[in-house]
């Protein structure tokens, strides 16, 4: 290993041991994306070497933006210990930034209390955390059904919602989380469904899964901000002055294929704009 705090990976040479301990919101990882496009990697990566292999502990966002951009390396700082050290750095690491949800620090708890079979005290005492901050993730862990958590840790739902979804006994949450998922109801959505679920007796629960009248006849279509014109005029006036100082140099670096359509989109975009602006 190399005396240099910092060192250059390839990408794909990194493994994703505890990527299931994480949750992807693609949100973020669309952001964290277009800013390695724009200004490269800022911040390096943290991994821990298990069974002569770079694992990552810290910063899955810019592994997976790397890899999806043709990095050849990252910049990475390799930190001490085992497989313990490593999922208790995965909190460490995130809780100053706080980055880290509440359930997945519960995910991480609840590996290192079922897979390193460590008592919640030696888990508190790991963390430097209270006992009852690992009870209590601990609980949220046990709680979520394994649907809930698939969609949760594929990104397919967001974590207000996953939190929503694990107030249900674990045996009505898949059911539940398919009326979620078929009217794309938002978290306070979901947490009206839980309500209601909660409520009414189960005889009734078939009928509020099917089809959710009173929270579906109280949603109301979006408005738009009063200074969303402002903000989008900025936007176009940015636009603007980038493209204008485009030189032909610059663009005779593109690659046709690449550019062009999303030249083409752009186009008819801001063609039915100017259309619609005109006649209005």
């Amino acid at each position: 290993m190399s005396d240099s705090p910092y060192i250059t990976i390839p990408p794909q040479t990194i493994g994703e041991r505890y990527a299931d301990l994480r949750i992807i919101q693609p949100v973020a990882e669309n952001a964290m994306e277009r800013s390695m496009q724009n200004y490269g990697q800022l911040t390096p990566v943290v991994v821990g070497q298990m069974d002569d292999r770079y694992e990552m502990v810290d910063g899955f966002k810019r592994l997976r933006a790397g890899r999806k951009l043709g990095y050849e390396g990252l910049q990475a700082r390799v930190m001490p210990g085992g497989q313990r050290a490593m999922k208790a750095a995965i909190i460490y690491l995130n809780t100053k930034a706080r980055t880290l949800a509440d359930i997945e620090s519960a995910l991480v708890i609840r590996s290192l209390y079922r897979e390193d079979h460590l008592s919640q005290i030696e888990i508190a005492t790991l963390l430097n955390r209270h006992k009852s901050y690992v009870c209590r993730r601990l609980a949220l862990a046990e709680k979520l059904g394994d649907d809930v958590m698939d969609h949760l840790k594929l990104g397919l739902i967001n974590i207000t919602i996953g939190r929503e979804l694990s107030r249900l006994p674990a045996g009505n949450q898949a059911k539940a989380l398919t009326t979620v998922l078929k009217y794309g109801f938002t978290g306070s959505e979901t947490a009206q469904l839980v309500r209601l679920l909660l409520k009414e007796p189960g005889w009734n629960h078939e009928v509020i899964l099917g089809f959710p009248e009173k929270i579906l006849s109280d949603r109301h279509p979006p408005r738009p901000r009063k200074d969303w014109c402002d903000g989008f005029h900025n936007r176009l006036v940015k636009m603007d002055v980038y493209l204008s100082g485009i030189t032909t140099d610059q663009l005779n670096m593109c690659q046709p294929e690449r550019v062009v359509p999303v030249i083409e989109r752009i186009q008819s975009a801001l063609a039915g704009m100017h259309g619609h602006l005109k006649r209005w």
